[in-house]
């Protein structure tokens, strides 16, 4: 009787230090780990976009002179995270004339504050803008025979059409008076004296513009 109590006296003297001990070591986070950050996801992947030339660099600043010839302002800190291609780069790798993409959010003091600033080459910012051949992007007026288009990409353009140029909504013939302010479209042409001349509009979901693109034709 003896031997069996001093059984259970040391299983209880165990357990009670197994607890013990259990309670003393900090518990182990079973939560995956938050996905890295990177291209497309996250904040480099969303928001607004800016681009075009960088026309001088500060020290929480970077000046863009988008393709309409206007100047965009862009704030940086040490949360923004610089590009080219598939290399990290510094602020100070950045120089005037070099041309740029800036994505993020424009915060309550009317600021566009940059997530990602991408340096691109020459023939990444052509194949972006177009090539000179395409262009598109929601329409904020109609004057005559010309267009005025409104595009984060390309800022704000004019397109002139004439008696050549052909319409098509939804994969139907239209006409210009079919068109009003507010719709979005996307056209082909070439730019001549200066200006970009269609010879095809179209509008109507993307899909059916462009098949198997997946860009929207106003971004």
């Amino acid at each position: 009787m003896r031997r069996v109590f001093s059984s259970l006296l040391v299983v209880g003297v165990i357990l009670a230090t197994s607890a013990t001990l259990a309670l003393a070591i900090p518990q182990q986070n079973t939560q995956p780990p938050p996905p890295d950050r990177g291209p497309g996801r996250g904040p480099f992947g969303q928001g607004e976009m800016v681009m075009g030339t960088l026309a001088s660099v500060g020290v929480d600043r970077i000046e863009i002179r988008r393709q309409d010839g206007a100047s965009q302002v862009v704030m940086v800190n040490d949360q923004t995270h610089y590009r080219q291609g598939q290399q990290d780069i510094q602020m100070e790798d950045l120089k005037p004339a070099d041309h740029v993409f800036a994505r993020g959010q424009t915060n309550d003091k009317k600021e566009f504050v940059a997530t990602m600033v991408r340096r691109v080459t020459d023939e990444e910012m052509q194949r972006f803008q177009g090539g000179g051949d395409r262009t598109g992007g929601q329409i904020v007026a109609i004057d005559g025979n010309q267009i005025k288009l409104q595009s984060l990409r390309q800022g704000e353009r004019i397109m002139v059409v004439n008696d050549q140029t052909t319409f098509m909504k939804n994969g139907q013939p239209i006409t210009l008076k079919d068109l009003k302010v507010g719709d979005r479209i996307f056209a082909m042409g070439k730019v001549t004296d200066g200006k970009f001349v269609a010879a095809r509009v179209m509008s109507g979901p993307f899909d059916l513009l462009h098949p198997g693109t997946a860009a929207s034709p106003h971004r």
